[in-house]
């Protein structure tokens, strides 16, 4: 046997069973195994990976190690290759949802009224995550006249927000329960839904914004909703904009 040091032993010093324990022949998994202990016998005795001479066949019993390491290069360079081929689809995918938030922010720092705002909000966020309910809720101070009219807007009674989230800032149901009297109408239809808290204002005005669907299972706790999040977060500082203007 040929140590990493390219001297000849009987197997023992380096992990292998002495020829005197198991006869001249040594078994293709003791020697897998030699290899796997030692990555850098073959580099530190690289005449070992020189072409076999001589006739190759099924009977000759030459392994060709040139051959064998770059089959092993090539299959690493191909998994290279998926991984950067995955991270750049991630990247591209990445910079369409940056692109899409910033259009979304822009939208929503250009209108200058509580129901531009609103119906900016309802109409971008329902076609941007493709749900068919969107509502906004906010609560009305219980000396507050006036009223504004956009679809899907609702005018809370104080505590509404607290008796639909309890202390969660959002609320994702896969099976829509008594949160899904947000919708009013639609209530029925609603199977699965998410709700996020919003506070609005210098006031602190308690707001919600709630996201319904058909399917049951379309929202669940333990999903990633940072892009949601984020928007919801963007809603909130645009209506405290405005209602601070009042």
């Amino acid at each position: 046997m040929i140590n990493n040091r390219g001297n000849i032993t009987d197997g023992s010093s380096v992990g292998l069973p002495s020829t005197s324990a198991v006869g001249s022949a040594i078994s293709p998994s003791a020697v897998r195994e030699f290899l796997r202990d030692n990555p850098a016998f073959l580099s530190e005795n690289p005449e070992l990976l020189d072409p076999a001479t001589g006739e190759d066949g099924p009977d000759t019993n030459v392994v060709d190690f040139a051959a064998a390491q770059s089959n092993v290069f090539r299959r690493r360079y191909e998994s290279l290759r998926s991984n950067h081929l995955s991270l750049i689809q991630a990247g591209r995918e990445n910079q369409s949802h940056l692109d899409g938030l910033r259009s979304v922010l822009m939208q929503l720092i250009r209108v200058s009224s509580i129901p531009a705002v609103v119906s900016t909000v309802l109409e971008t966020y329902g076609q941007k995550f493709q749900v068919p309910f969107v509502v906004l809720g906010i609560e009305a101070n219980r000396n507050e006249t006036g009223e504004f009219h956009v679809d899907q807007f609702r005018r809370l009674t104080p505590g509404s927000v607290e008796r639909l989230m309890g202390d969660f800032d959002r609320v994702l149901s896969p099976i829509a329960g008594q949160e899904a009297i947000i919708f009013v109408d639609n209530a029925d239809e609603v199977q699965s839904c998410a709700l996020y808290r919003l506070s609005i204002g210098m006031q602190r005005r308690p707001g919600v914004l709630a996201f319904g669907t058909t399917e049951t299972g379309a929202f669940s706790p333990d999903q990633a909703d940072d892009l949601i999040s984020i928007l919801c977060g963007a809603a909130g500082a645009a209506l405290s904009r405005e209602f601070d203007r009042l």
